[in-house]
């Protein structure tokens, strides 16, 4: 009989599915919307494809990557006032279209459901931008992704850590023509969690067409909506009620409070993230940060070899030790808080509203700071102000 990865450490990876010659796996969503493979037993033929190419089940085997990685400030000089962070993804992608690639990135589309996607041209590039915070449905873009590897095609992939050693797995050898990025991540919601989410936020503005987790025209959290006939709506307080929640890792899958892969080294080439607190701790950062900085973990050779081919970038060498100071996840994961099923399900029950969700639970964070840095945005000051701060912690 087929075992696979237990519902406590499944990450939901997809390798299995992918993997099997019979498509008799698909992934199904549990009560949490958190997708889960299911067998069916009327199409397998018990071949264990599956479970030999498990992440999870497969022994850890001595990585190839560098325990303590080389590390960079980066920002991409052509796509940093367009991106969630530094641009870092961007520079990667446009490398990989500059030598006739193919890039996977996670979508959020029209109808709210996050997944990863191929595309193979840069004027696609913007649907990829931007940072998701929900579990992304890889699908079938494993097989995708190998096939295009086996016509010669250079393929970038970018993911969560956990969706990164999937495809590694999925692949079984290792490709030259394969660049993978892992994202430092902070634990992943479902789909129908943010879902849920949305559809309270429509009782009291009316339709959203299209959500925004971050402004992408500087740094920092400034999640938005766009309503129908009124221009974009950014989201405060009660509003935002989804990314406080999944700051206090509430909303996570429940392996994320055990991730293996929050650790070095990492899994990936490359990995990205934002580069928080650079600058604040030792070597000063003599550039300004307020369109933001990405942080990049170069884990390899191919890794060192990728970015020395980006171009219009502008890069800085850092130390590790301030990369993780203020970027936990990378080896730490986040702590499961105690009410977490509790919030989960209310978020989920269409009769619990957000006001009575924190009326319950207090998520909101109402610290002075957090009301100053409110009072800002509203008064449309907050970039100006985030600057003058950051010029005087450089001085």
């Amino acid at each position: 009989m087929i075992k696979l990865a237990s519902p406590f450490n499944c990450t939901g990876c997809a390798s299995c599915v992918n993997i099997c010659p019979k498509d008799a796996i698909s992934m199904k969503e549990d009560n949490e919307g958190f997708l889960f493979p299911e067998i069916d037993s009327n199409i397998c033929i018990q071949c264990r494809k599956c479970e030999l190419h498990c992440p999870i089940l497969l022994e850890d085997r001595p990585s190839m990557n560098y325990l303590e990685p080389t590390t960079f400030a980066l920002w991409s000089k052509i796509d940093r006032t367009v991106s969630s962070s530094g641009g870092a993804f961007s520079a990667f992608a446009r490398y990989c279209f500059q030598n006739n690639g193919i890039v996977y990135g996670v979508i959020l589309d029209s109808n709210m459901n996050c997944r990863h996607m191929r595309i193979d041209t840069i004027q696609d590039l913007p649907l990829l931008r931007g940072s998701k915070y929900i579990q992304s449905n890889i699908g079938y873009s494993f097989r995708e992704c190998q096939k295009d590897l086996q016509n010669g095609k250079l393929v970038l992939f970018t993911g969560t850590p956990c969706q990164i050693a999937g495809l590694q797995s999925f692949l079984g050898k290792q490709y030259d023509n394969l660049i993978t990025l892992d994202l430092v991540c902070h634990g992943v919601p479902s789909n129908k969690i943010f879902k849920s989410y949305i559809n309270k936020l429509q009782r009291k503005y009316g339709e959203i067409k299209q959500f925004s987790f971050r402004k992408l025209n500087g740094w920092g959290y400034a999640p938005s909506v766009e309503l129908p006939k009124r221009k974009r709506k950014l989201l405060y307080g009660i509003d935002n009620l989804y990314m406080t929640a999944f700051d206090r890792s509430v909303l996570c899958r429940e392996c994320c409070y055990e991730c293996r892969y929050a650790k070095l080294p990492r899994v990936g080439d490359c990995t990205i993230a934002d580069f928080w607190g650079i600058g604040k701790y030792g070597k000063k950062f003599a550039h300004s940060v307020s369109k933001g900085v990405s942080l990049v973990f170069v884990n390899n050779a191919k890794g060192a070899n990728v970015l020395a081919h980006l171009t219009d970038i502008s890069i800085e060498r850092r130390s590790l030790n301030e990369a993780l100071i203020e970027n936990n996840n990378i080896i730490k994961s986040s702590v499961r808080p105690a009410h977490r099923n509790e919030i989960i399900a209310e978020l989920l029950d269409p009769l619990v509203s957000l006001n009575d969700m924190d009326a319950r639970f207090r998520i909101i964070n109402r610290s002075l700071k957090e009301r100053i840095k409110e009072c800002t945005m509203k008064m449309h000051v907050y970039d100006f102000v985030k600057k003058i701060y950051n010029i005087l912690v450089r001085i």
